[in-house]
């Protein structure tokens, strides 16, 4: 259809699995390398999960093609099976001869087992792949487990590897399945494309089909990230859809707002560039309203239900703002202007349901006419990034928000009702310490480019550093990831050695704190 227009051999950004298209990135590589040491270790399971279209399919055909050739592997794709059912495919998978009908668990175990034994008579290893392993029953994993009973002196005679979603490893952390959990010697979580990624896997894709020019311009590259989120499958559907309007309205490039249509027509996801002003002004206008009803609820609570017109809560100070973060030049301005309208909660003053629907129909009305402006300025949002990034004050100015933060931990002072108990007012200031705290803590990744590598550390900082084996690595975002150092397993901020603590766990390195000195080693070091 487009193929011709755009001088393409065919079309580049089907969802088929053509092995021709195959894109490695470093994240892909990755997960590569930690299956096959996993293969090549002595037996038992591996893990490889991710989000739906991240390529785990691919990795894993990857893998299949590249098993030396004394191994027998069987590919599962349907595990929404009984342990009958599943032990039944598997026999069909290694050609096991077996009687079809009345064919119970042990007779079934016991053929795969004689299969075992005679493979590695054979000098052949055998591997059964599972793929969308996250809907398997938790007792078809424990008689997985069962099947990898069987072993030697030296080596588990099966290997089974499980590729699913997230929940796979919510499924194993069960307690009847840690035996399980316990035989992984290989675990990795495939995360989606960066940008600099994302463009590479467009553009490998565009010279496969023999396209000698860019077709997408730098903010439609930047868009398709941000609504696919990396996942490669969706960036796929994007793009195919993209050129297809491209060709329909005579465009040679495509652009951000072509995307956005894409989007649209492709996802079901009504998304303009354009709108990007007004959404942001929704979350501004909620965030106010959910921070004035946070208010309205620490001093009183169920009490404000039962007396609509009582005081709720008193102050000695002005109350804190809305901490709702801006990222939109318009908002910052016409907001910052709109909330010096309000009359700012003053203290000694006392809020009523009556003063609280004022200010919930004054946020409303405000909202209604600056979500009419014109705000098609794209470049407006990264020209006031740095600015972007002060709090809105509701009825204060940003420096009068600084002033207050500066002199308690919570900006302002809280007094109890008479029937309020002071435990329970505790549990709120401590609540929301403990919330702002943790959003500061969320505010910036930690980078493998924060630390020094161990190569460049102090000579007596590296000579001291204790033997470590470093046998597996599992990263995730969430910070739960850990590592095999010597034979066991740490999270972070575990000693894993003498003096030695595990801080962070990044996606292809560890950082150690040692000699109070903080620094990076390579995943799967020996040192």
């Amino acid at each position: 259809m487009y193929t011709a227009y755009f001088g393409l051999s065919e079309a580049p950004f089907t969802i088929a699995p053509d092995p021709a298209y195959l894109f490695m990135s470093s994240r892909h590589k990755e997960a590569l390398a930690h299956l096959s040491h996993g293969l090549g270790d002595s037996g038992g399971f591996v893990l490889l999960t991710g989000e739906v279209g991240t390529g785990k399919t691919t990795i894993s055909r990857t893998v299949m093609e590249k098993l030396p050739e004394n191994t027998q592997a069987a590919f599962i794709l349907n595990p929404t099976l009984s342990s009958d059912e599943l032990l039944a495919t598997i026999c069909d998978s290694l050609n096991i001869r077996y009687k079809k009908s009345g064919a119970t668990l042990k007779y079934l175990t016991d053929k795969i087992q004689e299969k075992l034994l005679a493979n590695h008579e054979q000098d052949i290893n055998t591997l059964v792949v599972i793929d969308e392993a996250q809907h398997l029953q938790p007792e078809v994993l424990e008689q997985l487990r069962l099947l990898t009973n069987l072993e030697t002196n030296t080596k588990k005679l099966l290997q089974v590897v499980l590729i699913g979603q997230p929940e796979l490893q919510q499924l194993l952390q069960r307690r009847d399945l840690r035996q399980l959990a316990q035989r992984i010697t290989a675990r990795y979580h495939l995360l989606p494309l960066t940008l600099n990624e994302l463009t590479e896997y467009i553009e490998h894709r565009l010279s496969v089909a023999q396209c000698q020019r860019n077709l997408f311009n730098a903010s439609a590259i930047k868009a398709i990230h941000k609504i696919s989120n990396g996942i490669p499958r969706v960036v796929n559907v994007l793009c195919d859809r993209a050129l297809i309007l491209a060709y329909g309205q005579n465009q040679s490039l495509v652009n951000k707002k072509i995307i956005y249509q894409a989007a649209d027509e492709a996802l079901g996801a009504p998304l303009e560039p354009r709108d990007s002003g007004s959404l942001w002004l929704k979350s501004i206008a909620i965030g106010l309203g959910v921070s004035v009803f946070m208010v309205l609820g620490i001093g009183l609570g169920i009490k404000f239900l039962t007396e609509p017109v009582s005081p709720v809560v008193t102050t000695s100070e002005t109350l804190p703002p809305a901490k709702t973060i801006a990222t939109n030049e318009m908002a910052n301005g016409q907001l910052l202007e709109s909330a010096e309208k309000i009359t700012p909660i003053a203290s000694t003053n006392t809020i009523k349901s009556a003063d609280h629907q004022d200010i919930t129909g004054a946020l409303q009305s405000e909202h209604e006419r600056l979500e009419t402006a014109d705000d098609n300025n794209d470049q407006s949002i990264a020209n006031t990034e740095a600015e972007s990034k002060e709090p809105l004050v509701l009825g204060h100015n940003v420096e009068q928000y600084k002033q207050q933060q500066s002199q308690s931990e919570l900006g302002f002072e809280l007094t109890a009702e008479d029937d309020v108990s002071p435990e329970l007012l505790a549990a709120f200031k401590q609540a929301i310490i403990e919330t702002d705290a943790q959003a500061k803590l969320e505010e910036k990744p930690l980078l493998e480019s924060d630390f020094q590598p161990i190569n460049k550390m102090p000579e007596n900082i590296q000579n001291s550093l204790p033997a470590l084996s470093f046998e597996l690595h599992m990263y995730a975002s969430d910070g739960k990831g850990w590592v095999r150092v010597n034979g066991k397993d740490f999270s972070e901020g575990q000693q894993i050695a003498s003096g030695v603590v595990l801080q962070h766990i990044l996606p292809q390195h560890v950082v150690l704190l040692f000699k109070e000195h903080s620094f990076t080693i390579p995943a799967l070091t020996n040192w």
